[in-house]
């Protein structure tokens, strides 16, 4: 028996991300909540995670879709209540499911008390909370046009990185800090194993500086409202806030961190022992086209460069789905993209209704478009003189809407999310897959998913070992992963042609679809092979 007790929780935890107003609605208005979703936690059980991300569900005006935090201590009516959120947490647990939440630390609400006092009484605490002055600089928002807004009965202006319904939180002042380690608190007494820290590079610890640069295109670099020196004491005070109250309650709480950049050497500060556990590496998870070779060199960068585990993923609630952004509607491109976020080493994070192969959703118009980003986009592109049909096309390329539509249990109206008119999407996606369908379908996406997540969890290799071998020869990915005499070897076919594959000695565990028993040394195109050595039996 080997002892992988030294090992932390997360290494063979497989996590699936909850976007929570449109994974089940428990009653019936047309929006998720906490009891849509502890009613399917028996269905995530039987696919076999077990850790489960969960996107804001605090009170808020949703102007973000519950990235504008109103309140930090509560669920939002839409969600539920804090007794469906305890009943929830109770379950999971019950079930052997681990839960992490987002944390919003950046920027709070305008409908936030703390900006409200801020605004109505210059002379208030909460003055200092905020950024404001009496002219903006040049920053311009990630979500398009100025960084700056007009505070609304004041003469001053405030910052703000993304709508200006979020207004960006002042990390110099220590009250601030303070605040955040008691929402922090709050929620690991309610259960929680940890915490996905969003855009955990974007605060602003040294407050406004230099004016950014720009490039040719005339197009703004963020680099001095970005990435501020004092992030990393910053963010080192939480972590080793949380990991305190660990050792008081002797246990281990997660620690993830969205870190806004796809350069390894922006990401690599923020993971280490005193710092995140690990980052979301958008290098990878983020790539707009498919292309194995880059995806190798990537493997390989962060394994020299990651001072930890990194993350693997190719889905999430901020960019489209994989399905249709990187497998082109191809089941079998999305079996080999399946195969390698779960074998790869690394902390896997799925995006639900990924595992039926979900397709992205296209609003038809503006007015179906409830991303905030895409919206300002739109409304940036017509000021610019653009005909709707331009700016439409703008906001499009912009719109994370297309992996945020409901998800698809089954054929009944509105897919079995809900009965009633779900608050997003196409009243009734009758062609989409769907779960009921790929259950009874033991060759399906589903089941190849739940196959490959049962033997990430229950193989040591796969769970806890590092690379023992890892290349690719013309598109045929060949991964070795070892823990002490436990040996597994990966292989995956991304091109298009069948490839000859050495199988002698090798004893198959796991194998997709396609494989001829004509020609079994042949892996067919996304052909996935999963063998371990005959010698080395698991």
């Amino acid at each position: 028996m080997i002892s992988t007790s030294n090992q932390t929780w997360w290494q063979d935890t497989v996590f699936y991300e909850i976007y929570i107003s449109s994974f089940q609605d428990g009653n019936g208005d047309g929006i998720g909540d906490f009891a849509g979703l502890t009613s399917r936690l028996g269905y995530l059980q039987d696919l076999g995670v077990n850790g489960l991300w969960i996107t804001p569900f605090y009170p808020s005006p949703k102007v973000d879709n519950g990235y504008d935090v109103a309140d930090y201590f509560d669920v939002d009516p839409d969600f539920g209540t804090l007794a469906d959120f305890d009943h929830f947490i109770e379950e999971a647990h019950r079930r052997g499911m681990k839960v992490i939440i987002d944390v919003v630390l950046n920027h709070v609400s305008t409908d936030h008390a703390w900006f409200r006092e801020a605004a109505s009484d210059p002379k208030s605490k909460y003055r200092d909370y905020f950024f404001f002055q009496d002219a903006p600089n040049g920053w311009s928002s990630f979500f398009g046009g100025s960084a700056w807004s007009k505070e609304p009965d004041g003469s001053q202006v405030y910052y703000h990185k993304f709508a200006p319904e979020q207004a960006d939180l002042n990390w110099q002042n220590q009250a601030v800090r303070d605040d955040m380690k008691a929402m922090l608190r709050f929620w690991l007494d309610k259960g929680v194993d940890g915490f996905r820290f969003d855009v955990i590079n974007f605060l602003s610890c040294d407050g406004i500086g230099a004016e950014n640069p720009v490039d040719e295109q005339g197009k703004q670099i963020h680099l001095n409202d970005i990435d501020q020196l004092g992030i990393y004491p910053c963010v080192r005070e939480l972590c080793g806030f949380v990991r305190e109250y660990a050792a008081q309650k002797k246990t281990a709480y997660f620690l993830v961190g969205e870190v806004g950049d796809e350069a390894l050497a922006k990401l690599a500060p923020y993971q280490g022992p005193d710092m995140l556990d690990v980052v979301f590496n958008f290098n990878l998870g983020s790539i707009d086209s498919f292309d194995i070779c880059r995806v190798y060199q990537e493997l390989k960068d962060m394994e020299k460069h990651l001072s930890g585990l990194p993350t693997i993923f190719f889905n999430s609630h901020d960019m489209a789905r994989s399905m249709s952004r990187l497998c082109h509607e191809n089941q079998a491109a999305a079996a080999a993209l399946a195969a390698l976020t779960l074998m790869a080493k690394g902390v896997s994070f799925l995006y639900f209704g990924e595992e039926i192969g979900m397709s992205n959703f296209i609003p038809g118009n503006i007015e179906e478009m409830k991303d905030i980003q895409a919206i300002n986009h739109f409304n940036l592109a017509v000021s610019e003189g653009k005909n709707q049909r331009q700016a439409y096309g703008d906001a499009l390329e912009k719109c994370r809407d297309k992996s945020r539509s409901y998800m698809s249990w089954n054929k009944s109206d509105f897919s079995g999310f809900s009965r009633s008119k779900p608050w997003i999407g196409a009243a009734n996606v009758v062609h989409s897959p769907n779960v009921e369908d790929q259950r009874n379908d033991p060759e399906s996406l589903w089941h190849w998913y739940q196959k490959l997540i049962f033997l990430c969890r229950d193989n040591p290799a796969l769970a806890f070992g590092n690379y023992d071998h890892l290349s690719l020869d013309e598109k045929l990915l060949h991964l070795s992963r070892r823990w002490d005499d436990h040996i597994v070897h990966i292989h995956i076919n991304f091109s298009r042609e069948k490839k000859l594959i050495d199988r002698q000695n090798f004893r198959e565990i796991l194998t997709s679809r396609g494989i001829s028993p004509c020609e079994p040394d042949y892996l067919p195109p996304f052909g996935v092979l999963i063998t371990r050595e005959i010698e080395n039996a698991y």
